[in-house]
C-alpha cells in the first residue's frame, strides 16, 4: 500500500509570514529557557528534513 504525498501549497511569503506570526506567539507564552528548548527542537527537525531530502535525492 502506497501512501499519496501531499504537497505543500503555500507560498514563501504566507511561510515567512507564518513562522514569523508562530515566533511572535512562543515569545509572548515561554519563557527565555523554554525558548532555547524549542529552538533546539526545530532546529532538530529542521536537520532531519534535510537528511530525508538528501536521501531522497541520492535515490
Amino acid at each position: 500500500m502506497s501512501m499519496s504525498k501531499q504537497k505543500l501549497d503555500i507560498s514563501g511569503e504566507e511561510l515567512i509570514s507564518l513562522a514569523g506570526s508562530l515566533a511572535i506567539c512562543l515569545a509572548q507564552k515561554y519563557d527565555i529557557e523554554d525558548l532555547k528548548t524549542l529552538r533546539l527542537f526545530f532546529q532538530t527537525v529542521a536537520s532531519n528534513i534535510t537528511i530525508i531530502e538528501i536521501q531522497s535525492c541520492k535515490r
